[in-house]
This record gives C-alpha cells, structure tokens and sequence, in this order.
C-alpha cells in the first residue's frame, strides 16, 4: 500500500496532469459547464437585484421535467442523497416554483413537478442563458456558437439513449 500523504507531486507531474485536463474534452466541458453556471447565477441573481438563485437550485432544474420526476430517481440523477434533494425541494417549493404532487402510478410515491410561477422562472432562466449564448457568440463567432449547440444535442442524444454506455461488470464469483 502506498502513503500518499507522504508522497510529494512534482512539478513535471503537475504540470503533465495540467497538460492532460486540459486535453480531454469532457474535463473542459465539465469546466466549462461550471462556469457557465456560476456566470448564469450571477447575472439572475443580479437581475433580481438580490440572491435568489443558487448552485443547489441550479442543479436540479436540467432533471426536473413538468410531468414531474420523483424525489429517489431526482437524488439518483444528481448524485446525491435523498434527504440532500428533499431540503431543496422543500426551498424551492416554499418558493412556489415545484409542487409535490401524487404520483398517479404509485400511491404511496410524490412526484415533484414545476409550478406555474416555475414554469415562468424557466422562461426567465432561458431568457438569462440566451443573453449569456449571445455574449458568448459575440467572442466565439455565431458559427462556431451554432456548431457547438449541434454537437452538445448529438452528446446528448447519444448519453441519454445509453448509446456509448458501459454496462457495470458483474460481480466476480
């Protein structure tokens, strides 16, 4: 077993380690998507002229669809606990954006689904991105704007088809 507490990284190490994030496409996707969403909540929450919008917030929107989503699968997609989503939730309904509803094929389930007040503050939301898209574009060029939205729709078709997804290996025996 090795100590890597003890172990110190050197320079040409880290510097290799730079090199490879920064040559691996989804590690800048990933970067990028950060920072694209802290410049997100800033400029809503500048627009709103005080904090109304957080990270926590921020990433349960994308997984939250108006047929409603229930609170375990919500927790499975974001990686986290159910109680840590619950606590959001709780926010953003005492907000009125989401409501805990029924879940019509499981009584004994809720679903949490937008709101209209939700529904609204989505149309906000993409009104914001769609200012921020058209800064971008502004940097990067439209055309590249543009090519770069047909490829994240092709991305994501093909991870949520499953199409370049591993199967987890079975358990030794």
């Amino acid at each position: 077993m090795v100590d890597y507490t003890l172990r110190m990284v050197t320079t040409r190490r880290l510097q290799s380690l730079e090199k490879a994030k920064r040559g691996s496409t989804l590690q800048l996707l990933f970067r990028c998507a950060r920072l694209a969403n802290d410049e997100a909540i800033e400029r809503v929450n500048a627009a709103a002229g005080r904090p109304v919008f957080r990270g926590a917030i921020a990433n349960l929107l994308p997984h939250i669809g108006f047929e409603g989503i229930r609170l375990g699968a919500l927790a499975a997609r974001v990686g986290v606990t159910k109680q840590a989503v619950s606590k959001v939730v709780a926010e953003m309904a005492a907000e009125g954006i989401v409501e805990l509803v029924p879940d019509p094929g499981d009584a004994r389930g809720r679903l949490v689904r937008f709101t209209a007040r939700g529904a609204d503050a989505i149309e906000h939301g993409l009104a914001i991105l769609g200012g921020l898209e058209r800064d971008l574009a502004a940097k990067l060029g439209a055309r590249r704007m543009a090519e770069l939205h047909d490829t994240l729709l092709t991305l994501d078709r093909l991870l949520a088809t499953g199409a370049v997804h591993v199967p987890a290996r079975r358990a030794q025996r």
